[in-house]
């Protein structure tokens, strides 16, 4: 009888917290870096997003709209060491991505910095842009 209850529970509960998770999840950046190195302006949108300032800065300017799962890389590694140094040779400079006002990027977009996305400019879903 308890594990009964204790299993109707558990669905309810379930039941209850998913459209709040899944609303968070849909709708909250995600971040790897510094946080001193985002900038986002409050008119932006950029729902659940993914920012990687390990190697330069971003820099997101007034009315930026973004669709879902977008990623701004500013982290890279050099292509022609090998091995444990690949890994851990990082440049922390040289890579910053700027997204000038009123720019649309589609769901799904890759931007790879050194990148700048000019005024009103519109990236189309999926695309790779460096």
């Amino acid at each position: 009888m308890i594990r009964l209850i204790k299993r109707k529970f558990k669905i309810l509960l379930l039941r209850l917290l998913k459209p709040i998770v899944d609303e968070i999840s849909l709708t909250t950046y995600r971040l790897y870096g510094s946080e001193k190195r985002l900038n986002i302006h409050p008119t932006a949108k950029v729902v659940n997003s993914l920012f990687n300032t390990f190697s330069g800065d971003i820099s997101i300017e007034a009315y930026v709209f973004t669709g879902h799962n977008v990623s701004f890389l500013t982290g890279t590694h050099k292509f022609n060491l090998k091995n444990k140094e690949r890994m851990n040779d990082i440049p922390l400079t040289g890579h910053d991505i700027i997204i000038k006002k009123g720019a649309w990027i589609g769901s799904n977009c890759t931007i790879i910095g050194p990148c700048i996305i000019g005024e009103n400019a519109v990236i189309a879903a999926g695309s790779v842009v460096v």
